[in-house]
């Protein structure tokens, strides 16, 4: 090295403050404290020449020989590298960031090691908190799993003995109005019902506890028997329904009754959200190798803020509110959960407020690709 070379180093050296330089011999004795070391550590130059390289090593690493074996992989490869927790003057601890590199005379033998160690523990601090941040959201869905789940089961425990009763009443009674208060404690109850099914079934989707019974089915038969069980709503909300199928079978491998329930929930959110002299289509096709179900309506539409987010549980468009209060915001993540159970999507269209809805699933017709482990009777 020229005399300028060695002259830049000298100044060099106690100004690379991000970095502690350490100097090492065949002992494993520190013979060298340079750079940012005394910054880092927290040790002055006299206070830590003359220790063993495990000074800066937190116990339960020294007791695991890891302080050695540091030194050892640079003996055998000429060069090591490691992240750990280290432990300064204070006794508080420092993750560090380092290198080893042996040392060698030119006749090969180890004069000593070079190491050079930088302090990283804002990162480590960081990924600790984004993993504890994490294990916090994990932890608060699951309690949020289990809280649904449970309210299914408690809102859905009361209702058995109510339609009972109503239909005793009903059966007790020829009375006009006993008779119109029994269907409306009736339609109440249904209602209930079917929004603890919700609960309890975005609950098992979300986190995929729900078993699929595969088999082959014409979809044509499902769809139109979904469209004129809701036709008479329809009617009486002044909605014109129209089920458009075509003349050849269409067979899908799937789960009949969540397809059902998926497409019923479109087909009742299209009602629901059309108004009078509206009109409503339900269609069923053949696309490549999937099936697509389209409901498309004239309905109020949706707000391209709110598209991005329609799947979302908990999710409504601020005028559905004001349409037809009440409801959870459920029906739709339900629905996208079953076509991904099945290796499908589903995808919503609008342009805009007032311009209606186009929602659709998109669904393998020969069942889940196994590599979804979606397979028969499998739990999911």
């Amino acid at each position: 090295m020229t005399p300028e070379a060695q002259r830049i180093l000298d100044r060099a050296l106690p100004s690379m403050r991000d970095y502690a330089i350490v100097l090492i011999d065949p002992k494993e004795t520190i013979v060298g404290w340079l750079g940012g070391a005394e910054e880092i550590f927290g040790y002055r130059e006299r206070e830590i020449v003359g220790c063993h390289t495990s000074t800066l090593f937190v116990p339960e690493d020294i007791e695991l020989g890891l302080d050695h074996f540091e030194l050892e992989v640079a003996r055998r490869d000429s060069y090591a590298q490691d992240d750990r927790w280290h432990v300064r003057a204070d006794g508080t601890r420092i993750w560090i960031s380092g290198t080893v590199t042996a040392v060698r005379e030119e006749s090969g033998a180890l004069c000593g090691f070079l190491k050079i160690m930088r302090d990283r523990t804002d990162l480590r601090m960081n990924a600790e908190n984004r993993s504890n941040q994490l294990e916090a959201v994990e932890n608060a869905m699951e309690r949020t799993r289990r809280f649904l789940e449970t309210l299914g089961h408690e809102l859905r425990n009361p209702l058995a003995p109510i339609l009972n009763s109503v239909a005793i009443i009903q059966h007790g009674s020829a009375d006009a109005q006993v008779q119109k208060a029994a269907r409306v404690i009736s339609n109440q109850v249904q209602l209930l019902e079917r929004i603890a099914g919700d609960l309890m079934d975005v609950s098992r989707l979300k986190h995929r506890k729900l078993e699929l019974r595969l088999s082959e089915f014409d979809i044509r038969a499902l769809v139109e028997e979904e469209a004129s069980g809701q036709l008479e709503r329809a009617r009486a909300k002044g909605v014109h329904l129209e089920c458009l199928v075509p003349d050849q079978p269409l067979l899908l491998v799937a789960d009949a009754d969540r397809v059902r329930q998926a497409v019923g929930n479109l087909l009742g959110n299209a009602i629901k959200y059309t108004q009078k002299d509206g009109c409503v289509w339900v269609k069923a096709i053949l696309e490549a190798d999937n099936i697509i179900v389209r409901v498309q309506d004239t309905g109020i539409g949706i707000a391209p803020d709110a598209l991005k987010r329609i799947f979302e549980l908990f999710t409504q468009e601020p005028r559905a509110k004001d349409v037809a209060p009440g409801g959870l915001g459920v029906g739709l993540a339900i629905v996208s959960q079953i076509a991904e159970l099945h290796g499908g999507m589903a995808q919503a269209r609008s342009s805009g407020i007032g311009k209606g809805a186009e929602f659709m699933i998109r669904l393998p017709r020969r069942g889940p690709h196994p590599s979804a482990e979606n397979g028969k009777g499998s739990s999911i």
